[in-house]
């Protein structure tokens, strides 16, 4: 994987974190729920995310 593709995902993935500590300020449970989400549903863009992290 080359340096260019994860520093943008890393980016990207900087920026959704910031949007959802934003909408985390409001008395919605986005974070919750995006969460509860990723627990039970497993979603396979989460687990390459992660083994994309732990590559590196």
């Amino acid at each position: 994987m080359n340096r260019v593709s994860f520093f943008s995902k890393l980016v990207v993935g900087v920026i959704v974190l910031l949007a959802l500590i934003v909408l985390h300020v409001i008395p919605l449970p986005i974070l919750e729920v995006l969460i509860l989400y990723v627990m039970i549903f497993r979603p396979r863009w989460f687990k390459k995310l992660v083994d994309q992290f732990y590559e590196q």
